[in-house]
């Protein structure tokens, strides 16, 4: 596959030129803008197509609203905003999408226009052909969408409550072979498929042979192989088996005193001894060594008598 000639970044540069040449501010490059131009290059790729509608035929105003774009001007008019697309063969540069841009009127005031403030640009190769989108639009002073909009365009109201764009929600389960397989919906791309289902993007480039982030709707992508999965559910064994060995011990019982029972006295010992006890024992070995003292001096006296001369 060919190296593609240009990125979003050089869309975004070579833009921001043309508007220097004019004497105008840079466009400032947005998070939100990015995600929507990048989504329509790749719906495009995906459809073969050049086209300013999305999925289900949803337009450009309405795209930018789901997205949580803070939107400004009359949205029933469609708001501050403007898409240009073009595409060509793969080695068709970023700049060559710019200089066919400026070709006429509506596209070169897309992007010298003094009323817009901020860009997004996408690629996407697919064929051997290479699709550009930039999105420019201007955000409300707030920096908050507004509370709803009807577009012109033939779309239902947005509330933008609910302009949110949920990375893949719906996760897949393995399937009989435990292999996890995701399928693309419009609008998702790798990074929130990876994150969704906690893997690195390399890891589902790695697995599914993709040489960069292009993905489309209807793509089956394995996210995990069966071996993978086998090896996550075994790291649960060793808790499992110690819980069964717990089954067979027999349920031992523990009677916990109460509150009464220990302030009252089991069993007194009768080795533990009283006071008085204690005094009258002592009495008593005191007399019985006085008797015992006074014999031994009567029996001393004694022996002295017999023994004089």
């Amino acid at each position: 596959m060919a190296r593609l000639a240009g990125s979003p970044y050089d869309l975004i540069d070579a833009v921001n030129a043309l508007r220097a040449s004019y004497g105008l501010a840079p466009y400032s490059l947005n998070s939100i803008l990015m995600y929507t131009a990048q989504s329509q290059a790749d719906f495009m790729a995906a459809t073969g197509s050049m086209t300013h509608s999305g999925p289900g035929g949803i337009g450009l105003t309405d795209r930018l609203l789901a997205a949580g774009y803070p939107l400004s001007g009359d949205l029933s008019l469609g708001g501050f905003r403007a898409e240009n697309i073009t595409g060509g063969r793969e080695s068709m540069s970023a700049q060559a999408a710019v200089n066919g841009w400026t070709g006429d009127a509506p596209h070169l005031n897309t992007m010298i226009s003094p009323n817009l403030t901020e860009i997004g640009a996408g690629v996407a190769v697919s064929g051997g052909r290479v699709y550009y989108v930039i999105d420019c639009a201007r955000p409300t002073t707030s920096g908050a969408p507004q509370a709803a909009a009807t577009s012109v365009e033939g779309g239902s109201p947005v509330p933008a409550a609910e302009a949110v764009i949920v990375p893949a929600a719906v996760v897949s389960t393995p399937n009989e072979a435990g292999d996890v397989i995701h399928e693309v919906s419009p609008g998702q791309t790798l990074w929130q498929i990876a994150i969704a289902y906690n893997v690195k993007v390399d890891e589902i480039k790695s697995l599914n042979n993709l040489s960069d982030n292009s993905i489309y709707p209807g793509n089956k992508l394995l996210i995990m192989k069966g071996s993978a999965v086998a090896t996550a559910a075994e790291t649960l064994a060793p808790t499992q088996a110690a819980t069964q060995t717990l089954t067979g011990v027999p349920t031992v019982t523990v009677t916990i005193p109460t509150a009464a029972s220990l302030l009252t006295p089991i069993d007194p010992s009768p080795t533990v001894l009283t006071s008085n006890t204690i005094i009258m024992k002592v009495a008593i070995g005191s007399i019985a060594l006085a008797l015992l003292a006074g014999g031994v001096f009567a029996w001393l006296g004694g022996s002295r008598k017999e023994g004089r001369p």
